[in-house]
């Protein structure tokens, strides 16, 4: 194999270094020719036309196709070319090259020379060995300014180029020149320290915050990765944002079976000490991968898991790192090819990080390097390398192709020896087909799993708080004009520095409230003042955001967040260049919502459930789940929304999963889990209406009495997108006239409330009624708003009303009673719509939780007078499920658990009395009835070991929630399908496109298969060919896509012209050749990057081709109920338009999701896709799906045994949903796309052809 002419001249390149060779082989080739003309004048005497000329053709045929054959006494007699290996006897004798240098002597053509570590070190360029080619590379204690000298003086044929060496050595000079090759470098600044004088520290222009740095004007943000500009110092670091826990993960030379470690005190601030390159840190999904090249023709890759996920090198029973071949994309083939001129190493190693956003990036270059334990690799090598050396050395015997001996040849004991063919690159390699170690099978043992989608809730969570108040003091001033965004709109606060300022800003105000009410006393001799109110209350509004700021000692995490809004902006003077100055604002405190150390307990049980019950634990290699991941044919992606919890709830999980370690959940939630706030936080466009009507209809029933023929409730507040108030002033551009914001928005409507009609005369399932239900714009609502909660000052505490509370709660132990429905609800002179399960009269039921919340907003008012706070006492380092193995939680007796104390716990449950109950209007706010519970459940769970009255407060909060919260996602089948539709339907088209993407990949590798009469659950040794990979650098049109989307269109045909998942382009499978207006091409949900791999190489796996696709969806309460009732109801939208459509969900199945009332933390819906390999690719049976669900740890905390241990409620086990054996994609598609939003098919990055 001859290589094209490299940019870059090696020493020794030059025409001179053949001179030695060329003089021993000159005579012997001038005799050579002699013999084979004199052969040649005899073979002539023949006849053309006899036997004998016949033959004597075909022997010359054979001569010359194997001249070694016939002149072995001539080719013998050709001098050898001399190899000389010049590097350390460590890297020179090691494994791989001694299984290299074999192959090579095998061919008779070459002799090899070791220099020996003693004649590199210790002797003169002058006495080491001559030789024709030179083997040299750096490592380790090896004198690299020797070598490039011997080169020079001896000018063998370099391999590698010796001067090109000197720059792997320096990491700023390994990426100036990628960057001048052309090559993908990740975006980076260089901080050159070396040229410092002085006391200078940092290089002009370089700029460090908590959040990036910056050289120049180019921004890094966190997370980056700082590396030491010495190739050879491993010592990275990975800096995290405060907002994902913060700290720094240290990577090292693998030490036994580590390779890195986090360190989550770390302060964040970069290293001072020498030069280092910053670079983004790209998410490759946990991987990495390490391209080997001989030549620029050959390009071999493996992969191997991160060490930037938990530090903990994965390896083999004989102890070596597990890595397995993965193909590359003719793009990363061409960065290869690009690389090896580039620094002018025909054998050369570097890294390749496959980013999620669908492109690849070189990070390091390492120069020689070497694949362990693959024989076909050290095949290829052997041959790669003789074609380069004697193309350079000796082209006249190219021709010759004589036969290794020894190591190439096997016995067979038919036909004798038999010799091994040499492997070429080109080659079109055969492997066998896929194995059932990879997928479930069907107990006839012919169904492989294909794909496992998961939709799951949070787990476990502090309740979620929020305090709001006005503040015009100078401190809180200042910080929102540092703060403002350029709008002018609001400040928010959330880094360590920005809440450390909220927190000083407090403690001086708080100073100077407490001097204010000391000195607020009478002259001597007179009755003291009253105490002013207002003053008492600030000062304790002040209070709680100290100690809500000061929970946990520190500010990393991801669950604090303040915003403050001005109010109220002054006038400048005429004239005047004073900027506009805020005089009044709000200040918005947003805290709990965390997840707890139970959250995270259930989040990773839930992740080992998944990999032991989800996955197959049969096969010949009998690894199940881990085994099919480690060796890249399983395609995971974790996606999550934007809420801390929902974070730390993936990031636990997939700890679980893929059984990492650590106690610190920031590298995994940076490397693996992908942030998807459009499809998983954002609500759905259009289903506020219809969400009005269901809560009015719902908090009309629940408040209705009997006697006065009315309801009493405070309105759902209106969700529609209501018009914008003016702008803020900016600085330097406000306007002189704005003063103040303007009075409050009306409502977009003034219709008549629902509140006040008569509801006696209509009912919903009137057609009147569904019409009203289908409008798309619905009736109107007045702008009503709950009153205002307000914390309770000192004084309150100590004056609370004691009166007739105690009664109810007698009432309550006595029995009082909270019965079922009834079949059919009865409210006036007409028949409203049945919500279930609405208790009978819920009114009275809202009576009692009120007293049953005052009193226990009594009690813990009695406890916090009563409460005695060391001021010396050390601070306890609150819990952090982020950060903290549930391990290390520990409880405190008598006080509340996590980091709450007894102030906070009795703000929250005194802000949801009052927001609840309207005592002067008589009122009650049906929206706060989950918040209730919420705080119910929570106390139930962690609070228990208090003296508290929690449990009639949880029983009855249970009741009136499990009619409150499942039915606002509407009342009626119809509604619900609606409200779901439109709330899930981003989720639900990637649900579709998951599925619809992997029966592509499916259909174009069965079309690569010979049918079998039966598929055996381990494989079938008889079964043909899949195909075949080529490495080559070029790439055709795939047949893939063409004949899955044919495939696609015979099983699309049933969806007719409107529900067809690919007849047009916003179709579900859209194309991706052009975006849409305003999108950003590299926004793609899915980029395809996964790691396929390379059968050539990975003849230990029996399905390298096929992997199972995994996609987990963390997500918030709103999406599971709206998924289920779109699965559940999806046939309803058929059975409308005039077609019988057959529901997924079986009748046993409806019933039971009827009464699973409470989708509690961790409830999640899985669908499985299985493909029957027996069925033919067009039909439509081919492709079975599974829809498994578990309501998650809805039990009840007084009755689970565990639960005081520690706190952590199990999850409720799955069931079926489906239908038998009957349910197939095409009819999950036919029922789901008219629901859903179009997700364009992912693009296959990886061809395999």
């Amino acid at each position: 194999m001859s290589e094209p002419d490299s940019p870059h001249t090696p020493v020794g390149d030059s025409p001179d270094s053949q001179d030695s060779y060329m003089a021993r082989s000159m005579s012997t080739t001038l005799v050579t020719k002699h013999r084979r003309a004199d052969r040649s004048k005899k073979q002539g005497k023949s006849k053309p036309g006899s036997r004998l000329g016949k033959l004597d053709e075909s022997m010359m045929k054979r001569v010359h196709s194997a001249p070694g054959l016939a002149d072995q006494d001539v080719e013998a007699s050709l001098p050898k070319i001399k190899i000389g290996i010049c590097a350390m006897d460590k890297k020179a004798k090691s494994k791989p090259m001694k299984a290299i240098l074999q192959r090579l002597l095998a061919f008779g053509e070459f002799e090899t020379e070791l220099f020996g570590d003693d004649n590199i070190l210790n002797n003169p360029v002058s006495q080491w060995p001559n030789c024709d080619c030179l083997l040299s590379w750096h490592s380790e204690g090896f004198p690299l300014k020797k070598a490039q000298q011997y080169a020079a003086l001896r000018k063998p044929y370099l391999i590698n180029d010796m001067l090109m060496q000197d720059i792997l050595l320096d990491r700023r000079k390994v990426y100036q020149q990628l960057q001048k090759s052309g090559i993908p470098v990740p975006l980076h600044i260089i901080v050159d320290r070396d040229s410092l004088s002085g006391d200078q520290k940092d290089p002009e222009g370089f700029v460090e915050t908590e959040d990036y740095v910056e050289l120049n004007g180019v921004q890094v943000k966190k997370p980056f990765v700082e590396k030491p500009v010495n190739g050879e110092d491993h010592n990275i670091h990975i800096y995290y944002p405060h907002s994902m826990g913060g700290g720094v993960k240290k990577l090292y030379r693998k030490v036994e079976n580590r390779s890195g470690d986090y360190d989550p005190n770390h302060p964040g601030s970069t290293r001072r000490d020498g030069s280092y390159i910053i670079e983004e840190f790209l998410t490759t999904g946990g991987t990495d991968v390490k391209v080997y090249t001989v030549g620029p023709r050959y390009a071999h890759a493996e992969a191997r898991k991160s060490p930037v996920v938990d530090g903990k090198v994965t390896r083999s029973a004989d102890g070596k790192e597990v890595r397995f071949p993965v193909l590359l994309s003719p793009q990363e083939k061409e960065i290869a090819r690009m690389v090896c001129l580039a620094f002018g190493q025909k054998v050369c190693g570097f890294d390749l990080l496959r980013s999620e956003r669908g492109k690849s990036y070189v990070c390091d270059v390492n120069g020689w390097s070497f694949v362990k334990n693959s024989d076909k690799y050290y095949d290829d090598t052997a041959g790669i390398l003789r074609n380069v050396i004697l193309s350079a050395i000796a082209p006249h015997r190219m021709s010759a192709s004589p036969m290794p001996q020894g190591a190439f040849t096997r016995q067979d004991s038919a036909a004798g020896p038999t010799v091994l063919p040499m492997s070429s690159p080109l080659d079109e390699p055969m492997f066998s087909a896929f194995d059932d170690d990879v997928a479930d099978s069907s107990e006839e043992g012919h169904e492989e799993l294909r794909c496992v989608l998961a939709v799951v809730r949070h787990g476990d969570r502090t309740p979620k708080q929020k305090m709001k108040m006005k503040i015009t003091q100078a401190p809180m001033l200042d910080l929102l004009h540092r703060h403002i965004d350029g709008k002018g709109k609001q400040a928010k606060l959330k880094s360590p520095n920005e809440l450390q300022e909220l927190l000083d800003a407090t403690h001086h105000i708080l100073g100077e409230l407490e001097k204010e009410h000391k000195a607020h006393k009478a002259p001597q001799g007179l009755d003291a003042l009253k105490p002013d109110a207002d003053a008492d209350e600030l000062r304790e509004k002040f209070r709680i955001v100290r100690t809500v700021l000061e929970q946990g000692g520190s500010f990393a995490g991801i669950n604090r967040k303040v915003q403050i809004k001005p109010l109220k902006w002054s006038q400048p003077e005429e004239g005047s260049k004073e900027e506009p100055r805020v005089t009044e604002a709000l200040l918005i405190l947003k805290h709990g919502g965390v997840l707890t150390h139970a959250g995270r307990q259930q989040a990773e049980d839930l992740g080992k459930l998944f990999r032991t019950v989800m996955y197959p634990r049969y096969g010949p290699a009998g690894n199940g789940f881990l085994r099919l991941h480690s060796t890249y044919r399983h395609d995971l992606k974790i996606y999550t929304s934007d809420e801390g919890r929902v974070q730390t709830s993936a990031a636990a999980f997939t700890q679980g999963l893929l059984d990492l370690e650590g106690t610190s959940l920031t590298p995994i939630l940076v490397s693996l889990v992908k942030k998807d706030a459009g499809m998983l936080d954002a609500f759905g466009k259009g289903a506020s209406e219809d969400i009005q009507l269901a809560k009015s209809e719902l908090y009309s029933q629940m408040t209705w009495d009997k006697d006065s023929k009315s309801s009493a409730f405070t309105e759902p507040q209106v969700t529609t997108t209501l018009p914008s108030p003016p702008p803020s002033p900016k600085p330097r551009k406000a306007s002189l006239e704005e003063t103040s914001v303007p009075s409050p928005l009306p409502s977009p409507r003034s219709a008549k409330s629902l509140s006040s009609v008569d509801l006696t005369h209509q009912s919903a399932s009137s057609p009147s009624a569904q019409s009203a239900l289908k409008s798309p714009q619905g009736p109107s609502f007045s702008d009503a708003k709950s009153p205002p909660a307000r914390v309770a000052s000192r004084s309150m505490l100590e004056s609370g009303s004691r009166s007739n509370i105690h009664e109810a709660l007698a009432n309550y132990r006595s029995g009082a009673e909270m019965s079922a429905p009834t079949s059919r609800r009865q409210t006036g002179d007409g028949d409203r719509p049945k919500i279930h399960p609405m208790p009978n009269n819920p009114l009275s039921l809202l009576t009692k939780l009120t007293a049953f919340i005052k009193v226990l907003v009594e009690q813990l008012r009695q406890q916090c007078l009563e409460e005695k706070v060391d001021k010396h006492a050390e601070a306890v380092k609150a819990y952090s499920a982020l950060t903290q193995s549930p391990k290390e939680w520990t409880q405190e007796g008598g006080v509340p658990c996590g980091d709450e104390r007894l102030l906070l716990m009795f703000d929250r449950w005194r802000k949801l009395l009052k927001a609840f109950h309207n005592e002067k209007k008589k009122q009650y706010d049906i929206s706060k009835i989950p918040d209730i519970y919420d705080s119910a459940k929570y106390d139930a769970i962690h609070n228990s070991h208090l003296p508290l009255d929690l449990q009639p407060v949880y029983q009855t909060a249970k009741v009136l929630a499990e009619a409150v919260i499942p039915n606002e996602y509407g009342i009626d089948p119809a509604q619900k399908l609606r409200i779901g539709s439109k709330i899930c339907n981003a989720l639900l088209g990637k649900l579709l496109a998951d599925l619809a993407n992997m029966r592509d990949e499916s259909l174009a590798t069965a079309g690569q298969e010979t049918p079998t009469d039966e598929a055996s659950p381990y494989g079938n040794p008889d079964e043909g060919d899949l195909g075949s990979l080529s490495m080559q650098d070029t790439s055709r049109p795939s047949d893939f896509a063409s004949e899955a989307a044919s495939q696609r269109s015979v099983q699309g045909e049933a969806l007719g012209a409107s529900g067809s998942l690919h007849s047009q382009k916003s179709g579900l499978m859209g194309t991706e050749d052009s975006p849409e207006d305003g999108e950003d091409p590299e926004s793609e949900v899915d980029k395809e990057t996964i790691h396929r791999l390379c059968p050539t190489y990975a003849t230990d796996i029996n399905s390298p081709l096929r992997h199972v696709r995994t996609r987990i969806y963390f997500t918030s309460e709103s999406h599971v109920h709206s998924l289920i009732n779109v699965l559940r109801f999806s046939h309803l939208a058929g059975a409308n338009n005039g077609s019988p459509v057959s529901a997924m969900v079986s009748e046993e199945a409806q019933q039971m999701l009827h009464d699973a009332t409470e989708l509690d933390y961790l409830t999640h819906i899985i669908i499985r896709m299985y493909e029957n390999k027996r069925v033919p690719v067009d039909s439509p049976q081919r492709f079975r799906i599974e829809l498994l669900f578990s309501p998650g740890a809805s039990f009840n905390p007084y009755e689970v045994v565990p639960l005081h241990k520690d706190h952590t409620l199990p999850v409720q086990p799955r069931a079926c949903l489906h239908k038998g054996k009957e349910v197939y994609l095409s009819q999950l598609e036919q029922l789901c796309v008219p629901h859903s939003t179009p997700t364009k098919a992912s693009t296959y990055t990886y061809s395999m052809f």
